[in-house]
């Protein structure tokens, strides 16, 4: 990975200062994101290890897995307890991704949120791009996929940041950000 896209990613840690208004459970899903998956990007054994060394209890339920970790059998899922709420860290199954998870977040917090932690990425020569960001509706009301993609030029990988909410809460979660590596761009 090149210097200046690793620079500009351990950015990130120090990037983030949530307004006091926030609200409690986007705050914390956004300071387990960034305490766990974006130092540990692509590398799913770090993220293990610091669950089990948190002593957090692994997700057996496979209805919740099949949310959490998805299809892929390289994946696992933790509950992880907190006075703000319902979350959970997850490993995705296929992708290898570092996933948070809050069952109920406030949408609009937790996206303001995510694009800082984005925005504190961009310096010279590391490129942004959005992938995808779409609405549509759901049993919750409007869910929203937001996906960008953060490389350096030439670089063998990029990294994708991946952000779904949805309106209300009442579905198996209302807010995940997932942190991925990916082939070239």
């Amino acid at each position: 990975m090149s210097t200046r896209l690793w620079t500009a990613l351990a950015m990130l840690l120090a990037v983030v200062q949530p307004a006091a208004a926030v609200d409690p459970a986007a705050q914390f899903m956004v300071k387990l994101f960034t305490t766990v998956c974006v130092p540990n990007l692509g590398q799913p054994t770090k993220v293990r290890e610091w669950a089990q060394g948190r002593h957090l209890g692994e997700i057996q339920n496979p209805v919740a897995l099949g949310v959490l970790v998805g299809p892929g059998d390289k994946g696992a899922a933790w509950a992880v307890p907190a006075s703000e709420g319902n979350f959970a860290l997850s490993i995705r199954g296929t992708t290898q991704a570092c996933a948070v998870w809050a069952q109920a977040a406030n949408p609009g917090d937790v996206r303001t949120l995510f694009k800082q932690i984005i925005e504190g990425v961009r310096r010279p020569g590391v490129e942004i791009t959005v992938d995808k960001d779409t609405v549509s509706p759901s049993p919750v009301g409007e869910a929203r996929a937001l996906v960008y993609n953060v490389t350096a030029p030439n670089a063998p990988t990029t990294f994708e940041f991946t952000l779904l909410t949805a309106e209300r809460a009442g579905g198996a979660f209302q807010a995940s950000m997932q942190a991925a590596k990916a082939g070239a761009h």
